[in-house]
């Protein structure tokens, strides 16, 4: 068992490293998937291995705190080490799932965070609250919106790029306004917003441009909706950390211009908007509020509405965490109980004498207690310990799509603890009345 467990936590955890150290998401992905399979096939066969050490140090402060009582407890749990392994694998599995699913999470959170912070620049953005297009009157009549200053229009459109290495790549790419800098906080490698939305000019990802061996000044074919193509010249590289996003390879953009010219008769994907000068933003959004009362469907967003959007959507995920959670609990608590009921019928003789010799029904039910919550917290801290490996890994492959900030949800974590600790004394509560009723000469009487 030590050795096979062995081979294969180093087997996943050379994985893990791997994914942590890869730069391509794909193979990052695949690595990750391997490490987590392998870690916890490892986990759960040297699980009885860890039985000893980790509940000694879990239950180092019963016979302290407990005296006689505690110790037993804490040597009842280490009396079939493959068994104790066994009862607490069902909630180590899931905790581990929720532990890395929620460093992912908090990660996620984070780095939106950090990412809006840093490149919205405008005091609102006005788009559908699904995302789709809106028409142009709409975007006329935010202009005319008392105290609405500098208004910054964006589009989106699917283009087809053809590559110096001879790939072609079809992409979204975006059309700004020539007052981007205004509106946006953009990092170039190479050149300037104007450079990027001059006529005939785009700008890209410089990542995106060095795997594809594309320099400022490179000229690039490129077919856009309808058929029509053109030839356009690399003006800019920037640098930014989530340049791309989902269906946005390459982070790809140039002049609206540029766009109305290959592409006309696009709609308005988003509305950049500053107030102007003696208007304060609280009066700028009632404003627009009003204006775009009859289009229920577009709506006024700051940073804060950003981040709680982001916020909102990445609670989903939580949502399934929470749910592994609830399922996690059920199966444990069914196990514990289980374990605990075979552990007094097995010791029926053995709690009859403890009760012959002076041990109290009330004692004898916390010792049955601290036995299950020592059992499931052993369970919760390997299911953790290996969740945080995981998790710090998979901030690792984000990572690679910008989302660089790792968090751990330390609240979160040391909440799940304290849940383990009551989920074994909600799990003994049935063993330990059993036991503490049963007849003593009667159980000494037991074969």
């Amino acid at each position: 068992r030590a050795v096979l467990g062995s081979v294969v936590g180093a087997a996943g955890a050379a994985a893990l490293v791997g994914c942590a150290v890869s730069s391509r998401t794909s193979s990052a992905a695949s690595l990750l998937g391997l490490g987590v399979l392998l870690t916890l096939i490892a986990t759960v066969i040297a699980g009885p291995l860890l039985v000893r050490p980790v509940i000694r140090v879990l239950g180092g402060a019963f016979p302290a705190l407990f005296g006689s009582i505690g110790r037993m407890s804490q040597r009842n749990a280490l009396r079939n080490p493959r068994r104790t392994g066994a009862t607490a694998a069902a909630l180590m599995v899931g905790l581990a799932l929720v532990g890395g699913m929620s460093v992912a999470s908090a990660s996620m959170t984070k780095s939106f965070d950090q990412q809006i912070d840093k490149t919205l620049g405008a005091d609102f953005v006005v788009q559908n609250s699904n995302f789709v297009p809106f028409p142009r009157e709409i975007t006329d009549k935010i202009r005319d919106t008392a105290g609405a200053g500098l208004v910054v229009r964006s589009q989106f459109t699917t283009i087809a790029v053809s590559l110096p290495d001879g790939d072609r790549v079809k992409t979204t790419a975006a059309g700004y306004e020539p007052e981007l800098d205004e509106v946006a906080h953009i990092t170039y490698a190479q050149g300037d917003s104007a450079a990027a939305l001059a006529a005939g000019r785009l700008a890209m990802d410089k990542d995106f441009a060095e795997d594809h061996g594309v320099r400022v000044g490179s000229a690039l074919p490129v077919e856009f909706q309808g058929g029509r193509r053109a030839e356009l010249t690399v003006g800019a590289l920037t640098d930014q950390e989530s340049a791309e996003g989902f269906g946005a390879q390459g982070g790809i953009y140039f002049g609206l211009g540029t766009l109305e010219k290959y592409a006309p008769g696009g709609q308005d994907a988003a509305v950049y908007v500053n107030a102007a000068s003696g208007t304060s933003a609280d009066d700028l959004r009632g404003n627009l509020e009003e204006t775009l009362d009859p289009y229920p469907q577009v709506q006024v967003r700051d940073i804060a509405d950003y981040k709680q959007l982001v916020h909102d959507q990445i609670a989903v995920l939580l949502y399934l965490v929470y749910a592994l959670l609830g399922l996690a609990i059920v199966i444990a608590v069914l196990g514990v109980v289980n374990t605990l009921a075979l552990s007094v019928v097995e010791r029926t003789r053995e709690i009859g004498l403890l009760r012959a010799i002076g041990l109290a029904r009330r004692q004898l039910r916390r010792m049955i207690r601290l036995e299950s919550v020592v059992i499931a917290v052993f369970g919760a801290v390997l299911g953790l310990a290996l969740g945080l490996v995981w998790g710090v890994c998979t901030q690792q492959v984000l990572a690679l799509q910008g989302m660089t900030a790792l968090a751990i949800p330390w609240g979160t974590i040391v909440a799940v603890v304290i849940g383990s600790a009551v989920v074994g004394i909600v799990a003994a509560l049935l063993p330990a009345l059993r036991a503490s009723r049963m007849n003593v000469l009667a159980a000494i009487a037991h074969e």
